[in-house]
């Protein structure tokens, strides 16, 4: 289990994304049709360890040309038009609902808007 750290609002430390990579340097072929997998690695603030989580980035578009819609997790980032800006803006707004005396609590809270990946464990732990 994650150790325990400072309170406040977490932050991302580092992401990356199997299917393009660097992500943060990606330009789609069309900003209307996009889907992926964004992993983020996030922590408390001047810690220096950190959390893996992931969340499928999708648009409005790619759900609808690629059938997407019963195979979507409940917990993704939709953008419409992509950009990676619009996607780092959501992903800053949901740690901002994320702060906690300590990192179980902000961890549990992350885990509401992202796929955690000590989530199973967690849940067991209750």
């Amino acid at each position: 289990m994650p150790l325990h750290r400072e309170m406040g609002t977490p932050e991302i430390k580092s992401f990356d994304c199997i299917d393009q990579d660097p992500i943060d340097q990606w330009s789609p072929g069309s900003e209307a049709d996009v889907h992926y997998s964004l992993c983020l690695h996030i922590g408390s603030v001047g810690g220096e360890g950190a959390d893996r989580f992931h969340v499928v980035v999708v648009t409005p578009q790619a759900i609808t040309e690629h059938n997407l819609g019963r195979t979507l997790p409940k917990r993704c980032i939709m953008v419409s038009p992509y950009s990676w800006e619009n996607v780092l803006k959501e992903v800053q707004a949901r740690l901002a609902r994320c702060v906690g005396d300590d990192w179980n609590r902000q961890s549990r809270l992350l885990a509401e808007h992202f796929s955690w990946e000590f989530e199973e464990r967690a849940r067991h732990s209750l």
